[in-house]
């Protein structure tokens, strides 16, 4: 979903609810962020999706762009989140590098 797209759910124009987010102290890059960051963590830590999958998932572009918000939210690689949920990597390297 794009910020045009929810304006329009809202009723309101994308300036307004640009607008709005700010008087709550956040923007649509932050709520977005916020939203991709919740939905990778439960996606690592509850599924053996690849990671290819997990990216798509969530709208990064590639594994590559998810390791690194990965690594930025919380400073270690997405293996690390999964072996501490107790999950085993995806058959065949699927998950290779992460």
């Amino acid at each position: 979903m794009n910020l045009e797209h929810v304006a329009q759910r809202l009723a309101m124009s994308p300036r307004t609810l640009q607008r709005r987010l700010g008087e709550l102290g956040t923007t649509w890059r932050e709520e977005v962020e916020a939203v991709r960051q919740e939905h990778t963590m439960e996606l690592l830590r509850a599924t053996d999706l690849p990671l290819r999958s997990v990216a798509a998932r969530v709208g990064y572009s590639d594994m590559r762009a998810l390791r690194r918000a990965v690594r930025r939210w919380e400073g270690r690689a997405p293996r690390d989140i999964r072996n501490e949920a107790g999950l085993a990597p995806t058959p065949m390297g699927a998950d290779a590098g992460t």
